[in-house]
């Protein structure tokens, strides 16, 4: 037993001095970025994020509502309302909250019926 035991610690002080120890060779460090960090709101080459002068005309997409919220009720609300874009959100779902004016929000309950229309 006490050969079993003199095994075991043997191993396990091993262990925890291979553990300890550090490579050869230490990892090249990566390159210094040379991009400078977009400002905030713009994406790098100065574009600014979202549409922020867009249009978008609600009211032209009321007529979905009470519809299906689906691919196509999305294109019909598209052409409708001059929208550049166009998002389905569902009850509950996480989304973003800044405001994009030429985006248009189709809401829709637990049926997937849309609810309401509104730009941003």
């Amino acid at each position: 037993m006490p050969r079993r035991l003199a095994t075991a610690a043997a191993i396990a002080l091993a262990l925890a001095a291979g553990a300890c120890s550090s490579p050869r060779e230490r990892p090249t460090p990566l390159p210094a970025a040379t991009t400078p960090m977009p400002s905030q709101g713009a994406m790098p080459g100065g574009q600014p994020l979202g549409n922020t002068g867009g249009t978008c005309n609600a009211a032209a997409a009321s007529f979905l509502v009470g519809e299906l919220g689906t691919t196509a009720s999305a294109d019909q609300a598209q052409q409708a309302t001059g929208a550049e874009s166009v998002r389905i959100l569902f009850p509950n779902q996480p989304i973003t909250k800044e405001f994009i004016a030429g985006r248009l929000n189709l809401e829709t309950d637990d049926a997937n019926r849309i609810t309401s229309v509104r730009c941003g």
